[in-house]
């Protein structure tokens, strides 16, 4: 088997033409995955932030799509292109020439190597697992070096790929968008009432429940209904709500020095990792406060 890719003539004389229509392949997939992640049951979701009626929703995140989505795409495609799959192919084609082994072989390896060092820069800055970026990054090289490999191997030009890309797109992205709609909601965790004692902290926020109905509040939010207007601390009672009037199960807290703060704390998370939220502001799109559990 020979060591050299082939390659349409046309093609191989730029350096886009080494990946050929794999940009494209990458916008697509990026256009796609945010449509699913859009339409899906996200984070917010948890919280009950939202539009103020649905028509107004749907109308506002429609324009807001059909303005933004596709530049976003054009763009993240031209930046996956030359930042990963088209050195993946330049690398895979020089190792592939100085050895045995055909270029088309090393592109899973390069692909996985390039994404580990990718994988460093970001893990940092976004603080995340190196493990969890590694993965992500390597994934969302699969398809566009996939379809790389398999034009060069078999002449394709890069129109052609373009042009096969947009017939799957005009598919994958209506299923994407039934597929999030079909996506089950979002169902919050049930605790027990012993699952609530303990410290719990965010947003600036600290609430001590213990095992016998005693609260203490340091910094509770002050809501107007508008905003959050002041904070307020005091020690009190609290105990468990089953979620009557629609609101949610929680905690719901009495502390006399906090009459107007936000005194009802609904429950979000898992189970592994339980909140308390609530919501401060406008019941359609207010500020969420946050709060997490300490571990003992």
């Amino acid at each position: 088997m020979s060591n050299h890719v082939a390659v349409a003539p046309r093609s191989g004389r730029s350096w886009g033409g080494i990946a050929p229509g794999a940009g494209t392949v990458a916008g697509a997939q990026f256009l796609v995955g945010v449509l699913f992640w859009w339409v899906a049951p996200g984070e917010s979701d948890a919280y009950g932030v939202g539009y103020g009626t649905f028509a107004l929703g749907l109308i506002l995140e429609v324009a807001f799509g059909c303005v933004f989505l596709p530049p976003l795409a054009f763009a993240a495609g031209w930046v996956h292109g030359t930042l990963f799959t088209t050195p993946l192919m330049a690398l895979s084609n020089t190792v592939g020439v100085r050895t045995r082994i055909s270029a088309p072989r090393w592109a899973l390896p390069v692909l996985v190597l390039l994404a580990g060092a990718y994988a460093v820069p970001v893990a940092l800055l976004t603080r995340s697992s190196y493990a969890a970026t590694w993965g992500w990054i390597a994934a969302t090289g699969v398809l566009p070096a996939g379809v790389a490999v398999y034009a060069r191997m078999r002449q394709r030009t890069k129109t052609r790929v373009r042009l096969w890309t947009l017939a799957v797109t005009v598919i994958a992205v209506p299923a994407a968008f039934v597929a999030g709609l079909l996506m089950p909601p979002y169902q919050p965790p049930v605790l027990e009432s012993s699952d609530y004692a303990g410290v719990w902290t965010g947003s600036g926020i600290r609430l001590e429940l213990d095992a016998h109905g005693g609260a203490a509040a340091a910094d509770l939010p002050v809501d107007d209904g508008f905003g959050e207007t002041g904070r307020c601390s005091g020690r009190g009672t609290w105990e468990e709500a089953r979620g009557a009037g629609g609101q949610g199960a929680g905690v719901s807290l009495s502390v006399a020095e906090c009459e107007d703060a936000s005194l009802y704390w609904r429950v979000a998370g898992t189970a592994e990792e339980p909140q308390l939220f609530v919501l401060v502001g406008d019941p359609d799109g207010g500020d969420v406060r946050i709060l997490r559990k300490r571990a003992r």
